[in-house]
């Protein structure tokens, strides 16, 4: 709600701006005592700002203080004063000034502005809705701003007709969307909310996101028929749009017309018209529901072989993780690589990884990627397992030891996997003939067993 806007109040030929000083006065200081109260005036006001701005706020206020008492009519004073107890954020004393500042220079929009920040800042809402209104004729962004200050004080309605007339004045903008939604939820006038969307949606059917906001609110409030109606008249507008099928599918899944659900799902997750963060919500929907009924996979697949390059790296997760839990681990580890490419730094994917290669017995590739993961997260207990595992897989059996013994180190209240550091130890020794350590480690196992 603070502006950055044009806020900087230039004192420069200061002498036109200290009023009555400047008319008796020659054009050169050179013929003014230099104990005259002009002359003093101007050297603890410049003092003043030079200590303002090494954000020396108390140095600048002894200084401005010494101007005030040689010209208390001097609005500017008062208007510096205000300003570095604001940064000290002393509140009374910078308010005071400011309004004094005010009342010595009732056109000064700068001052105006201060006090308005001031209130804003201390979220005194009712003194900033009255600070405001001097503003409101300077830029349309107080009135936005003027909508908040509403919302916060919990007037409404005041808040609603203040959106209303921008609205009218400057045409619709997401930003006031915003603040009207915010209206919604906080004051749960959901009655109103349906109002205005379809108010919206009759003056401008053509806008597509008109139709589905109503079919949101609609279908958040469990509204069913009027989202589906509402979702049929969107078809009718705009038959050829991919975004009502955004909608549809939806419907079409609950109504268990799923041949209907997936030609939408695949108009959706294939578009270039439909937003990315759109086509993965039907994805991952997509992918629950052949999760569901297996018969629907290959329509899955179908998509996962067409889908669109813009459909975002995000959604790569969602796809390793849908492969993974039907056991085609392939197809899940290029999925987790690509994920891994775009978030190279996490570690549930690293983790997911490590334990595929392992899953499908490639010992190698394991034992490289943990090295090098290791390399990374020195204190994963789990990296050092797969690793150890792998070597002895490998029959590296010295190496197994080595990296099975180190993570051992980083194991803190994980029986689980404590417990599988002794069995893959005992293993280790065992194929290196070494059967009194293999025993050992399997009694540790035993006795770790015993605990639970």
């Amino acid at each position: 709600m603070k502006h950055t806007r044009h806020c900087i109040v230039v004192f420069c030929v200061l002498t036109g701006l200290l009023g009555g000083h400047s008319q008796n006065v020659s054009d050169s200081l050179l013929s003014v005592s230099k104990e005259s109260p002009h002359v003093k005036f101007q050297n603890h006001f410049y003092e003043a700002l030079k200590q303002k701005a090494l954000e020396n706020y108390s140095k600048s206020i002894e200084e401005l203080v010494l101007c005030r008492s040689i010209d208390s009519l001097e609005s500017v004073v008062f208007h510096e004063l205000g300003t570095n107890y604001f940064k000290l954020k002393q509140f009374d004393n910078a308010a005071y000034n400011f309004r004094k500042a005010i009342v010595l220079d009732t056109t000064n929009f700068w001052y105006k502005e201060s006090l308005y920040h001031l209130y804003v800042e201390q979220n005194r809402f009712e003194e900033a809705i009255t600070a405001v209104q001097p503003l409101l004729s300077r830029h349309p962004d107080y009135k936005q701003d003027l909508a908040n200050l509403y919302l916060s004080a919990g007037r409404y309605d005041d808040a609603l007709a203040v959106l209303e007339s921008l609205d009218a004045t400057f045409g619709v903008r997401s930003s006031r969307d915003k603040i009207r939604n915010e209206i919604y939820n906080q004051s749960g006038a959901d009655d109103k909310r349906i109002a205005h969307l379809k108010k919206r949606l009759l003056e401008i059917p053509e806008e597509p996101t008109n139709f589905l906001n109503l079919i949101y609110a609609y279908s958040k409030l469990d509204q069913k028929k009027e989202a589906f109606e509402t979702a049929q008249s969107f078809l009718e507008h705009h038959p050829k749009s991919h975004l009502v099928h955004v909608a549809l599918y939806k419907f079409y899944l609950d109504a268990k017309d799923y041949d209907k659900a997936i030609a939408s799902m695949k108009i959706v997750t294939t578009s270039t018209i439909v937003r990315p963060s759109l086509k993965v919500k039907v994805l991952n929907d997509f992918m629950r529901f052949a999760s569901a009924f297996p018969a629907y996979e290959s329509a899955l697949l179908e998509v996962t072989n067409t889908v669109s390059d813009n459909t975002p790296n995000r959604s790569d997760l969602e796809w390793a993780d849908y492969y993974y839990n039907q056991n085609a681990y392939q197809k899940a580890i290029s999925y987790y690589k690509k994920a891994l490419d775009f978030d190279p730094n996490n570690f549930l994917i690293i983790k997911n990884l490590a334990l595929l290669y392992l899953e499908i017995n490639q010992f190698e590739t394991a034992a490289l990627f943990t090295e090098n993961q290791i390399e990374l997260y020195p204190s994963q207990p789990i990296l050092y397992l797969v690793n150890g595992t792998a070597n002895r897989q490998l029959n590296k059996l010295e190496e197994s030891i080595k990296y099975l013994m180190m993570g051992l180190d980083y194991i803190f209240d994980d029986k689980t996997l404590q417990l599988d550091f002794y069995r893959q130890l005992s293993s280790a020794y065992k194929q290196q003939n070494n059967i009194e350590a293999s025993e050992t480690f399997t009694k540790k196992a035993i006795a770790l067993e015993q605990t639970e």
